[in-house]
């Protein structure tokens, strides 16, 4: 019986170190334990990948909190399209998503489903990243509308003005300040103006529902037209080398352009903002000749810096409104 015990005793014993060594045995530092994939979702759409219908919604998620424009970790932002195609060119992008050996993984505390992976996979394989403009080598196309030259400082004028789309708040959840934010809150459809909910906002007419809403101006037709014609050619953050022609400056082809994109939203309406009217010559060329457009648009000491919450206009426009204005504002 003792004999019987003691066998089974160390028996008892034997089982137990097993365990622990195999216990043992299967412990991993935390830090590289490579997550697993997860599951295939039974339905992935990658009939139509594009940078802004695809790629954007998935950094924009699960990416811009830590590399966006407002935080930009390790010095790397996401919402940089050249910084994103320098990493996917690179092979870097595909390598921290797939959290592959080498790389940091990136979400750190999840991963991609498949879908999002083999999208953005998808998208590096069929992009030659060309910039997005810029440069000599990218002259605007009359035929083109461009994200950063037209877009964007119309959007801002009309839309992300103080106490409207500038900031988030409780009250008014929507940002339209920048690429991301445009194509993210106007629910923007490359391709498909009518079903994007920016377009179809600035083009009703029921005082009600449009945007800007009353007491600002609606957009002209030729600014709708504008938008409608960028997400009809795939909503893309592009831009282009406009020159910059200062031996022909006119009102009607170089100033009120100018004006009209970047001024107009904000300076039009019954309630003008700082009580400035900037909607045809006549008006226009009473502030230019008290001073204050100038001083405004160059940033001068003792002036509110315009275009409000968009950044300084380009050196060329800067001097072409300095040359109109030295000739005399005229109207031509």
């Amino acid at each position: 019986m003792l004999k019987t015990n003691y066998i089974a005793g160390v028996g008892a014993i034997a089982i137990i170190v097993f365990v622990l060594l195999l216990a043992e045995s299967c412990k991993h530092d935390p830090e590289i334990i490579p997550l697993p994939d997860p599951p295939v979702p039974e339905k992935c759409d990658t009939a139509e990948v594009t940078y802004p219908g695809t790629v954007v919604p998935i950094l924009s998620t699960n990416c811009y909190g830590c590399h966006g424009d407002l935080t930009a970790n390790a010095g790397i932002n996401l919402q940089d399209y050249e910084t994103l195609a320098g990493l996917a060119q690179s092979g870097k992008l595909i390598g921290v998503i797939n959290q592959a050996s080498g790389f940091t993984a990136m979400p750190p505390f999840s991963k991609l489903d498949s879908c999002d992976i083999v999208n953005i996979e998808k998208w590096v394989n069929d992009t030659t990243f060309d910039p997005p403009g810029g440069g000599i080598e990218h002259p605007c196309n009359p035929d083109t509308a461009y994200f950063q030259n037209e877009v964007l400082p119309l959007i801002i004028s009309s839309c992300a003005t103080t106490d409207c789309h500038d900031i988030l708040t409780e009250e008014q959840e929507i940002l339209l300040v920048d690429y991301a934010s445009i194509i993210k809150y106007g629910k923007i459809r490359p391709g498909e103006p009518e079903e994007s909910e920016l377009y179809e906002k600035i083009i009703k007419t029921d005082d009600d529902d449009r945007m800007p809403p009353p007491p600002k101006a609606p957009l002209t037709s030729e600014q709708k037209d504008i938008i409608r014609i960028w997400i009809k050619q795939g909503a893309l953050n592009n831009s282009c080398d406009e020159g910059c022609d200062t031996t022909n400056v006119t009102f009607s082809e170089t100033i009120w352009p100018t004006i009209e994109t970047n001024c107009f939203g904000c300076h039009s309406g019954p309630q003008p903002s700082g009580g400035v009217t900037l909607v045809d010559y006549t008006s226009v060329a009473a502030v230019a000749n008290n001073g204050k457009l100038f001083g405004a648009i160059n940033h001068d000491p003792g002036f509110i810096p315009m275009p409000r919450n968009a950044p300084k206009l380009s050196e060329c426009k800067i001097d072409q409104l300095k040359i109109w204005i030295e000739d005399g504002t005229p109207n031509n």
